[in-house]
């Protein structure tokens, strides 16, 4: 789908993904700093300003898919992109340019993933531009879907290839089950792993804790001389019997006593060989 003014472009490209879940292609699609890993014809991608996925960040994409002005000299196209807008309810993100070679002005672009039920989700990508010099906008709005095409092939085998089940099973947050059924149990699958970024999502897709939707995100970051950071983050949908502020300190503390078997565990290895 497209419109035409004399000025402004506007183009929207769509692709469903038949073995991916809404919730695992938005972790993907959020990780802003890394976007070539899905997007075939980006050959690089990386922060330049901000903490990724945070609004105002910005990313230094590099690639091919593109024809950049420089001449035959210099056949990389480039851009820097602004992140602007993070939605997590709707699965929403949407970011600018802010410099390039390709010719590309007032570029601003939106991406939604949309849940299709049992049937996967669908990514809509769509953006306004100025009228591109050298371009047609039909031929433009084509290199976004074969793009997009390839990109959720990439998806989809990427996450298809993580194992996909652990069973966890102990006393943290209360079953569902009654008196006679104690034992508090979850399903949980892997969805993503960086590591470069040091870290992993994963989503509940079975419990006796009443928890729904649930997605969580552990990232390890590094803190200099001082050690590193664990951040544990998760949503969920709203959990019957439960206040979020005791759910999240539950969590709190956790992953003090995980953090003190850790740093146990790592102290009793002798420093030499």
């Amino acid at each position: 789908m497209e419109s035409k003014s004399n000025s402004k472009w506007e183009g929207k490209a769509c692709t469903k993904l038949t073995n991916a879940t809404a919730d695992q292609v938005w972790l993907l699609y959020k990780d802003f700093f890394n976007f070539h890993k899905w997007f075939p014809s980006l050959a690089t991608c990386y922060g330049i300003h901000g903490t990724n996925g945070e609004p105002g960040c910005i990313r230094y994409c590099a690639g091919f898919s593109i024809p950049s002005n420089d001449g035959d000299n210099k056949p990389v196209s480039w851009s820097k992109e602004r992140l602007i807008a993070v939605d997590d309810d709707e699965r929403r993100l949407s970011y600018e340019i802010v410099d390039s070679n390709i010719g590309f002005k007032s570029y601003v672009s939106t991406v939604k993933i949309v849940p299709q039920g049992d049937e996967g989700c669908m990514i809509e990508w769509s953006f306004t531009v100025d009228k591109v010099e050298g371009w047609v906008l039909d031929d433009l709005v084509k290199k976004y879907e074969v793009g997009l095409q390839r990109m959720v092939k990439r998806m989809e085998d990427e996450l298809a290839s993580f194992e996909p089940e652990g069973y966890c099973a102990g006393f943290s947050i209360p079953s569902n089950d009654g008196d006679n059924k104690p034992v508090s149990w979850s399903k949980e699958r892997l969805i993503a792993v960086d590591d470069d970024e040091r870290r992993l999502s994963y989503e509940i897709v079975d419990s006796n804790i009443g928890f729904k939707s649930y997605v969580s995100t552990v990232k390890i970051v590094p803190q200099g001389d001082e050690g590193c950071m664990i951040e544990w983050s998760f949503t969920v949908d709203k959990v019957e019997g439960w206040v979020l502020d005791d759910l999240v300190k539950k969590y709190e503390v956790g992953l003090q006593r995980m953090l003190k078997r850790m740093e146990d565990e790592l102290a009793s290895f002798e420093p030499e060989g």
